[in-house]
């Protein structure tokens, strides 16, 4: 069985939101829950798929944010550039994590930020 990403997918537009709810109905993302954004978000989906959605879901640029599986990506900072450890990963559904937001960047005074995510598993 090909190796599942639970991952958390962020809906800016109804063409995101379109394109997600194919992929849900077509079974290839499992959704786990979904969540009212706020702040130009319009929805948060959690869910699970294999690689090839995740890779195919990253072409098409949509935002996404690992919830497992860590060592499969490269986690960092936008503002000071550094890996940011799994403390810093906001996991409280409250107003910053559903406007988007990701991780809190306690180095130089980073603060609540969108982590530049990198898929390195081929």
């Amino acid at each position: 069985m090909a190796k599942q990403y639970h991952i958390r997918v962020y809906i800016p537009t109804e063409e995101i939101g379109l394109i997600m709810n194919d992929a849900v109905d077509a079974h290839v993302f499992r959704l786990n829950n979904s969540y009212d954004g706020m702040n130009g978000i319009i929805a948060i989906y959690d869910g699970y798929c294999n690689s090839k959605v995740l890779k195919l879901l990253i072409s098409l640029g949509i935002t996404y944010f690992p919830l497992d599986n860590y060592e499969d990506f490269i986690i960092t900072c936008p503002n000071c550039g550094e890996r940011i450890n799994d403390d810093m990963i906001l996991t409280i559904y409250d107003e910053n994590l559903l406007s988007g937001y990701n991780i809190l960047c306690n180095r130089k005074d980073c603060g609540t930020q969108m982590a530049d995510v990198e898929f390195i598993l081929d």
